[in-house]
Parts: C-alpha cells; sequence; structure tokens
C-alpha cells in the first residue's frame, strides 16, 4: 500500500515537471510593500474611494469646512483640506502605519461603530498608491510606496491637508482599468453631493480643474444643503417628514424622476444603499406618480448603532438593521403622513355610469347610414371617449384606440425615419435660461453634439447652467428641463421612444374631427401600427361575435 503511495507521489511531481510546475509553491510572508498594495487593492479602487476616505476622515475630526480640490478627474491630484482636531507630529507619522486608527480600540467597538471610518486605517493604503503629503499640526511628511521619505516644520494653518498626487503611478494594471475623466469624475461629484446632504453644519467646497463646482454655506438646514445640490426650483417641491427617528424631505406627487437617483438614504449620517427601505418609502406614493416614476427623497434614520451592521460591504454602502420591520414601518409612515398634510381633499363622486363622457363627433352620422371606409381612411371615428380613448369602426368591426399610445407610434416612426438627417427644430421667440445639478451637467456637455442631432440647440453658460435656443418642433409644449435630464441618461433608441412619448397627445386631450381622422390614417402608414413604441396597443378590435360572447347571444 506504501509502495503504490510513493509511486504515485513521484509520478505526479514527474507529471509537474512535464507541465512547467518545477518548483513547489511553500508558504511565506509577503513583503510588506506587496501587503499595503493588496489592501489598497481593497480600499482603494478608484480616485473617488480616496476622496471618501480622506473626506470622512475629515468629518470624524469635527471639521466645520473641507475644501475638496481635484485635477485630472483625481488621477493627477486629490487635495483635501479640513479645519478639523488635526495631529501632532508622532501622530501624523503613526497614521500612515497598516492598523493604526483612533476610532476603536476593542472588538466591541466593531459592532457599536459612531464614526464614518477608522482615522488612518485607509492612510496606508492610499500612500502606497500615490504620492502623498501629508501635513497637520505644524508638520509635513512626504510618503510614497508606503514610506515616509521627507519630514519638516511647517507653520501651516489648523486642522490637515492631504494630497495625493499620481494616483496608481505604481500600480498600472489599476490605472488601466479606470474609466473615462467623465466617469470617474461623475463619481467624485456624486459622492461629494452625498456628503453636503448628510452634513448640513459643514461648509463644503468642491473644486475640480479650477471650476468651483459646489459651494455650501454650512449653515446645519438641510433645505438649503439640498437646494447647493439638486437647486433651488426642486428644494421649494419638497415637503419635511417626520416620525420616531425618521426626518428629511420627500417630493410631492407632481415631482417624480425616471430612476432611483435622486432618492439618497443615510443611517447615522452615513449614506447607504438598502433597497427594503426605499422600496417601503416608495410605496407611499403608490396611486400617486406613475409607473417607472421615482420621488425625489434625502431621508434620514436614526437608529442604536449596536442595532445596525455597517459591515456588510466593505465601503459600508449597504447595511442590515437588527429591527427590519421597525424601521420600514417608520420610513413608510412618515413618508404617508407627510402626503396625507398635502393630499386635496375631494367630494365623492358616484361610480353609477355615465353617459355625459360620451361626446358623438358631429360630422358621423349615426343610424342606417353606410359609413364610407377606405384605403386612406381605413377606419371612421365614432366618438372620443373620456379624451383619452378613440371609437372607431371599419364598417364591420368596432375599434377602440389609445390616443396618446397611438400618436407615441407616429412620432417614433417620424423621428427614427430621420435619424440620420436630424430632427426638425423650433427656435424659441426668447432662448430660456436652464439650471441643472452637476452630475446632469456633465452629462449634458457629454451629449452636447447628439442633442443637436435631435433638435436642441444648446450651449453652456456659466457654473450648471445652460442657455436654450431651439427645441425640436415635435417638444414644443413639454417642459424640457426634464426632459433634457431624462434624454442623457438613456441610449439613442431609448431617446426617440422618450421624446415619442414627450411629444404625443395625453390622456385628457381633447381633439376635433380633422384631428382624430389624421391620427388614424398617420397610425396606418407606419411600420407597426398596432402597439406604442413600448409594446403596448394603440388599439383594440371588437367584432360583432365578441359582442354576442359578452351578452349570451
Amino acid at each position: 500500500m506504501l509502495s503504490s503511495y510513493i509511486y504515485f507521489v513521484k509520478n505526479s511531481l514527474k507529471f509537474q515537471v512535464i507541465l512547467g510546475y518545477n518548483k513547489i509553491m511553500l508558504i511565506k510572508i509577503l513583503p510588506p510593500d506587496l501587503v499595503n498594495k493588496i489592501a489598497a487593492g481593497e480600499v482603494i479602487e478608484r480616485p473617488s474611494s480616496v476622496v471618501k476616505e480622506l473626506v470622512e476622515n475629515a468629518i470624524d475630526a469635527k471639521a466645520t469646512q473641507i475644501t475638496i480640490e481635484i485635477e485630472d478627474a483625481g488621477k493627477k491630484l486629490i487635495r483635501v483640506s479640513d479645519n478639523g482636531s488635526g495631529m501632532n507630529r508622532e501622530e501624523l507619522k503613526l497614521s500612515v502605519e497598516r492598523h493604526a486608527t483612533s476610532k476603536i480600540s476593542n472588538l466591541d467597538d466593531l459592532f457599536n461603530i459612531q464614526t464614518l471610518g477608522f482615522r488612518g486605517e485607509a492612510l496606508p493604503s492610499i500612500c502606497s498608491v500615490g504620492k502623498t503629503e501629508l501635513e497637520s499640526g505644524g508638520t509635513k511628511i512626504l510618503v510614497e510606496g508606503g514610506k515616509i521619505k521627507k519630514e519638516e516644520t511647517t507653520g501651516g494653518p489648523e486642522g490637515t491637508s492631504i494630497s495625493v498626487k499620481n494616483l496608481f503611478y505604481n500600480v498600472p494594471v489599476r490605472l488601466k482599468f479606470l474609466k473615462s475623466n467623465f466617469t470617474e469624475l461623475s463619481q467624485i461629484s456624486s459622492l461629494i453631493e452625498k456628503f453636503i446632504l448628510s452634513n448640513p453644519g459643514v461648509k463644503f467646497k468642491y473644486v475640480a480643474d479650477d471650476k468651483v463646482v459646489y459651494i455650501s454655506s454650512g449653515n446645519g438646514k438641510l433645505l438649503d444643503a439640498i437646494a447647493v445640490v439638486y437647486g433651488a426650483e426642486i428644494a421649494k417641491q419638497l415637503i419635511e417628514i417626520k416620525d420616531a427617528g425618521v426626518g428629511g424631505y420627500i417630493s410631492k406627487p407632481n415631482l417624480s424622476r425616471v430612476d432611483r437617483n435622486y432618492e439618497s438614504l443615510f443611517v447615522n449620517g452615513r449614506y447607504v444603499r438598502n433597497g427594503l427601505v426605499l422600496s417601503s418609502f416608495e410605496a407611499a406614493y403608490r396611486t400617486l406618480i406613475p409607473n417607472g416614476r421615482y420621488p425625489v427623497a434625502v431621508i434620514f434614520i436614526e437608529v442604536d448603532p449596536t442595532e445596525v451592521d455597517v459591515n456588510v460591504h466593505p465601503s459600508k454602502r449597504e447595511v442590515k438593521f437588527l429591527k427590519t420591520k421597525d424601521v420600514l414601518d417608520a420610513v413608510y409612515r412618515a413618508a404617508k403622513q407627510a402626503l396625507l398634510s398635502i393630499a386635496v381633499v375631494t367630494e365623492n363622486v358616484s361610480s353609477a355610469p355615465s353617459f355625459t363622457n360620451w361626446e358623438p363627433l358631429d360630422q358621423v352620422q349615426i343610424g342606417e347610414v353606410e359609413i364610407a371606409v377606405t384605403a386612406i381612411q381605413p377606419l371612421t371615428a365614432i366618438y372620443q371617449f373620456q379624451k383619452t380613448y378613440i371609437i372607431a369602426t371599419d364598417g364591420i368591426d368596432l375599434v377602440l384606440i389609445d390616443q396618446h399610445a397611438a400618436h407615441e407610434r407616429i412620432l417614433y416612426d417620424c423621428l427614427t425615419l430621420r435619424q440620420s438627417s436630424g430632427q426638425a427644430a423650433q427656435n424659441l421667440l426668447v432662448p430660456e435660461a436652464l439650471e441643472f445639478t452637476h452630475e446632469e451637467s456633465l452629462l449634458l456637455e457629454e451629449n452636447l453634439d447628439s442633442l443637436k442631432e435631435l433638435g436642441f440647440d444648446l450651449e453652456g453658460f456659466g457654473k450648471n447652467s445652460f442657455i436654450l435656443r431651439a427645441v425640436p418642433a415635435i417638444l414644443t409644449n413639454v417642459v424640457i428641463k426634464d426632459t433634457l435630464s431624462e434624454l442623457v441618461k438613456n441610449s439613442r433608441e431609448e431617446r426617440f421612444k422618450i421624446m415619442a412619448c414627450k411629444g404625443a397627445v395625453k390622456a385628457g386631450d381633447a381633439l376635433n374631427v380633422a384631428e382624430i381622422n389624421r391620427l388614424i390614417r398617420d397610425l396606418y402608414q407606419t411600420a407597426n401600427p398596432l402597439t406604442c413604441p413600448h409594446g403596448r396597443p394603440t388599439m383594440i378590435k371588437i367584432t360583432q361575435n365578441d359582442f354576442e360572447k359578452m351578452f349570451g347571444r
């Protein structure tokens, strides 16, 4: 038995040699430089990771003023300066050592975290992948490759200033996998927006490539912080929510967005993601806003630190609650109460059937008169019901048409047919100034040429502002600002769908006979007259046989 085992081992070794495994891998201690780079890979994924760690340290140091400076989307320079408590010479040198922190001292502290990060814990990782200069308490040190290269005494201001230059200069693979400057800068900007919202008592100044992006007042008023990030126009349309452990602002039902990007959730001051909480909040809007739309919200939840786990995700972006149901109920209750407080009380409307909404069209004669149907006019309209549905006939069967879905199909086909030659534009009598969030502004700047092809004449005009001189002809009666924000977040094909939907007649729009007949003719000339671009039916046919079944004949 033993000889068989030895034979197997010998042959296995020979097999490894044949394959090129002529070295037996031994367990060994990795060199400190490699350890630091591996740790950095876990903490420092991209420039925004550096910004996050440095700003969180500044907030934990009780800073009331924080300045963030960025160059080349953070690849060339990231500098975070604060007026916080600072560090003395020995603390400053110790902060760049691994596993050095002022924020926890024993195992129990891990489950009772009341700070945003571990002071100093991320600094060694940052120092290992960027040339880092730290200045605090009258001392400046330069760290490269995780080692202090220079130390000097300075007379700098109170607080701490940390500059990270040439990020990933010694990890070219990580540098190679960074996204475009636009994407990396968007990540940083989005992060700083969350810091401004979660810390209204801190004055933030954010500068990117010598351009001031944000300056918050730091006056402690959340609504003012929201106005800085989302604009005064949105801030005016928000209502306050307040319940046990829940506070913040949410939008009235008339204000919604196409995604969750305008929903911000903070737990004990930390920005987090939790789908259950957001779903519970959104449930309060059920029946108040259309499906596929999301409210604007800045929600704060305060819970006992021992009842929330912030270590679910390495960067603490996701959390778990010990008493999940209590949290969900509180968030729903707070939102529902706020929405009920602004609800308009209406008189009870009888549910009895009424024929007052049936409007016969003047030119159609009802009776024993033959209805003329031609190839040009394949249907003859009879009624417009509820100013939403057109009831027509082809002389044999009854056809019900959704006027919005039908017009949407017509406009979509027109847009896609003209995509190579550009869309018809309508000049505005008076150019309009539009203000956007920083992230939206970046997207708009990236897409100015493609927007011009769609028929928009848009030009940058100062910080986060644009001048609009012309719009696509089909969008002359549309809220353009919201439409632009939605367009730049979608693909080319989706943009055509959005424009067709925005420009189409709506449910509740009264149409005259000529408009209805034109709608029917144009619909039958499209490539697919049976569905709208989103796949919903444009018309439903009811045959005589269908009627007989319904009436039990």
